[in-house]
């Protein structure tokens, strides 16, 4: 799956890689992060609306083809209404897990098996492609740094990645 696939909550998760120590920077507030970011795909899309500040799906039946999104976009149809930033608290451990595990599958972790005091059992992920996250990383830069002005930025690339300011 090359990197311009990669949907953004998946873009986001990786971008929390630190490569040079090879594990995920700021894990506390990643959940909401990786949420943010499959709300922010499906409004993009036009699954999801702002109605007086409820997060509503305009389309019953409809699909992205990504099970992350898809998995979020039912959740928010089958639960009663809540505000935006009510749904990017909400669970949101469900999306960061369902993120690793679809980046697992395409290749781009690796995960890992453990017990926890050799009891409970989890999962660990490590980095598999690190030049994928150093390339999303570049491409972050090109828009804070590179000429291209604000306006101009793609929005699907303008919610991925940070603004320039000035």
């Amino acid at each position: 799956m090359p990197t311009g696939s990669l949907s953004l909550p998946a873009r986001l998760y990786l971008l929390a890689w630190d490569t040079t120590k090879l594990k995920v920077t700021d894990a506390a507030h990643l959940p909401h992060i990786v949420r943010a970011g499959a709300l922010t795909e499906l409004a993009q899309r036009g699954l999801l609306a702002d109605v007086d500040g409820i997060a509503t799906p305009t389309d019953p039946d409809a699909e992205t083809g990504d099970p992350v999104l898809d998995g979020l976009l039912e959740l928010v149809e089958e639960s009663r209404p809540h505000r935006w930033k009510t749904w990017v608290g909400l669970r949101a451990r469900v999306t960061l897990d369902a993120v690793r595990a679809q980046l697992a599958a395409d290749g781009y972790l690796r995960a890992e098996k453990t017990r926890v005091l050799g009891v409970f059992p989890s999962v660990e992920y490590e980095i598999d492609r690190v030049a994928v996250v150093d390339a999303l990383r570049a491409e972050a830069r090109e828009v804070l740094e590179g000429p291209v002005p604000v306006e101009e930025v793609p929005e699907q690339d303008a919610a991925c990645r940070p603004r320039r300011r000035g």
